[in-house]
């Protein structure tokens, strides 16, 4: 006499017998559906006017027609407007060292002391934010026009 299987393994069973039929002995294959995409190129950029090509701003020994003064530890004026080509002076009334540097590139002035001076002149139009390197809260704009 064959006794009964306890309702759980009934159950089990039954369950292995469906996922059995239900089954192909492999594996379902899926093709792609995007094509591989190529890496993101990027052009080549020219400089804009706010960052300067090595001859955009040169250190000038002529006196200039734009003066600025360095007194109190500020620029003045702040904003600096020139022309392209249009020398640029700044004349220090501090005690203290300040140089004219901008901030992106190498342009600069020399460190000027007391009464000294120190100009620069530019070739491409834009605005150009500086700073003195020994002083960096001591900052300013030139607006260059064409």
């Amino acid at each position: 006499m064959s006794r009964p299987l306890p309702p759980i393994l009934s159950v089990l069973t039954g369950l292995a017998l469906v996922l059995a039929a239900c089954s192909t002995g492999t594996a379902p294959t899926v093709a792609p559906t995007t094509a591989p995409t190529a890496a993101p190129t990027t052009a080549p950029t020219t400089p804009s006017p706010t960052e300067p090509t090595a001859d955009t701003c040169l250190p000038s020994t002529e006196t200039g027609t734009v003066a600025v003064q360095i007194q109190g530890f500020a620029f003045a004026p702040g904003r600096v407007q020139a022309k392209v080509g249009e020398v640029i002076t700044f004349t220090n009334s501090d005690g203290a060292p300040h140089t004219a540097t901008l901030d992106v590139g190498s342009c600069t002035t020399p460190t000027l002391g007391k009464d000294a001076s120190g100009s620069l002149v530019f070739s491409a139009a834009g605005e150009y934010p500086f700073h003195c390197r020994i002083h960096p809260d001591m900052t300013g704009t030139f607006e260059i026009s064409g």
